[in-house]
């Protein structure tokens, strides 16, 4: 509905610049909505009929730390938050994983915190490397994410890995999303043999 009524709007004021502009932007923001929503209901039916594999292959930790803040940072430029990354004792930054599901945990997980923390408010992440129990060959990383957002309610927290769960509240009513987000996340997670 954003995109189809921005669209009307904007084609109706071809003659004022301004306007078209605003129409754009609120059409952007809808198509990415929109996007992401597609994207999670056929991650969902894969993750249901059991088709999500992991494509492993050689990846910089740098660079997915690099792209993922290219990504999130327009985002928390518009809400004029404060972001902090702290990333430390990393022996192997070249690690083998699925480059795409590894970003697609972080990019819901700080979707999420810049979604529901205010204007101005601070979010965190931090990343380190533990030495895994499966041997040499392999390592650990250990996300850590935080931010003075609005929290969710106890009985929520025993609900947010359920598909479609949503916390029912006028405090996040106003926010878009199918409540899937972290639910592929924690198939992901599981996929990777990890746990959140």
């Amino acid at each position: 509905n954003g995109i189809m009524g921005m669209t009307s709007l904007a084609i109706s004021s071809l003659d004022n610049p301004p306007k078209v502009r605003s129409c754009l932007k609120k059409i952007n923001v809808s198509s990415r909505h929109l996007l992401g929503l597609i994207n999670d209901m056929l991650d969902m039916s894969k993750l249901e009929s059991g088709r999500l594999t992991l494509h492993e292959e050689p990846l910089s930790l740098r660079e997915v730390m690099q792209n993922i803040m290219t990504i999130i940072r327009p985002q928390i430029q518009e809400k004029d938050q404060i972001f902090h990354m702290y990333i430390y004792d990393i022996q192997h930054e070249n690690i083998c994983a699925d480059r795409v599901r590894f970003s697609q945990i972080l990019l819901n997980i700080l979707g999420n915190a810049v979604k529901f923390t205010p204007e101005g408010g601070r979010i965190l992440m931090e990343l380190r490397e533990e030495a895994s129990p499966k041997g040499d060959s392999f390592t650990r990383l250990h996300l850590h994410f935080g931010d003075n957002g609005i929290g969710m309610s106890p009985e929520f927290q025993e609900r947010i890995f359920e598909a479609f769960a949503r916390e029912d509240n006028a405090r996040v009513a106003k926010e878009a999303g199918a409540g899937m987000g972290m639910t592929i996340t924690k198939y992901i997670v599981d996929a990777m043999q990890g746990t959140i």
